[in-house]
């Protein structure tokens, strides 16, 4: 994620949740903290890392947030990090999917067949990327990255090509809301 985006005024819409509600000095120190501690890290494109408080205070000043025009720094888990999350959050990789569209085909991932063909069912009905007929691929993966720092011992993928249909706000609109596949704490 973008380094900006966690001083962004529109956060919570960027973010879809609450703000985390600091202030300027505070959110350095925390990141900074975070980065110190090992479960973060804070770099750009070039690789260049920020750890320290100052470190990080520049690498917010040289970081942008407007829509599809990011730059500077952004921040990510490191897999100690992950493993501090999981140990919160409590996730069920067996519900996790990982869902990607491209120009001209769509990739569903998940940790088991069956997960992925229930993805497939639903997305395939969606009125506006329709799946093009012999363009159906299914593949083992082992192992398989589920996030950039979780690897998981075996996933599977199904990934197809599509055209574009008609509108689909109704058929959005009526999907139904999956059960969440890790638990949000109340902080």
């Amino acid at each position: 994620m973008n380094l900006a985006v966690l001083r962004s005024p529109r956060i919570e819409e960027i973010l879809n949740r609450r703000t985390h509600g600091l202030g300027d000095n505070e959110l350095v120190e925390f990141l900074a903290s975070l980065c110190q501690a090992g479960l973060i890290e804070v770099k750009n494109k070039e690789g260049v890392r920020a750890c320290t408080l100052h470190e990080v205070e520049r690498a917010f000043a040289q970081s942008g947030c407007v829509p599809r025009h990011y730059s500077g720094f952004w921040y990510s888990l490191t897999p100690v990090g992950g493993a501090a999350w999981e140990s919160v959050t409590r996730p069920e990789w067996s519900r996790y999917t990982d869902y990607s569209m491209g120009l001209s085909d769509i990739r569903i991932e998940a940790a088991s067949r069956e997960r992925a063909h229930e993805e497939y069912a639903q997305a395939s009905t969606d009125p506006a990327h329709v799946p093009v007929p012999g363009s159906y691929e299914e593949s083992l993966l082992q192992p398989w990255a589920a996030t950039y720092w979780k690897t998981l011992p075996t996933g599977f993928r199904i990934q197809y090509a599509w055209v574009e249909g008609t509108s689909n706000v109704a058929w959005q609109l009526s999907q139904p809301h999956p059960r969440p596949w890790y638990t949000t704490p109340e902080l």
